[in-house]
């Protein structure tokens, strides 16, 4: 068997082997318009022009960053959460999800408290003076979504939601 006949065959299935120098697989070419799309999508969720005006400013201060919204949108959507449920939903270590919570508590985004069931248990939830907030949050950030996926249909969104998850799996 030649090399190539042995590297093409230990490819999963649905994989093509390389080309030649300079040329390009249709996969390849599919890949990197994915690449620029989450480039795009990734400079667009930078902009904060949604953002309340008291959390633009702790985004634009230096004390707020993207994951510190994304911790801030999971609490406001499913809160009140354990600090290993936020860090189940973030897809991050509990001592990751901890730190955040206690940066978005220093801010006074979220409050902290003993689950009365479990005392070693630590619960957050939004701070009543940013439960306003947090729905405009929510509200700016999903209603582009929501856009895209009632275009998209309930097959076509979940399909896209199912291939996502494959990628996520191959980024981690």
């Amino acid at each position: 068997m030649t090399d190539a006949a042995l590297l093409s065959s230990s490819k999963p299935a649905g994989v093509q082997p390389a080309r030649e120098k300079g040329q390009r697989s249709v996969v390849d070419e599919d890949a990197f318009e994915l690449l620029l799309a989450f480039t795009r999508l990734a400079r667009s969720a930078k902009h904060n022009e949604d953002l309340p005006g008291r959390m633009r400013a702790l985004v634009n201060d230096g004390i707020l960053a993207p994951r510190h919204l994304t911790a801030f949108a999971i609490v406001a959507m499913h809160g009140p959460l354990s600090i290993s449920q936020l860090a189940q939903r973030e897809g991050c270590a509990t001592t990751t999800a901890s730190l955040v919570a206690t940066q978005l508590a220093d801010a006074g985004l979220i409050e902290r408290s003993e689950d009365v069931s479990d005392r070693r248990r630590t619960v957050i939830s939004v701070a009543p003076t940013f439960r306003k907030d947090s729905q405009a949050v929510l509200n700016a950030r999903l209603v582009p979504l929501r856009r895209a996926m009632e275009r998209m249909g309930p097959d076509q969104a979940r399909a896209v939601m199912d291939g996502l998850a494959i990628l996520a799996e191959e980024i981690s």
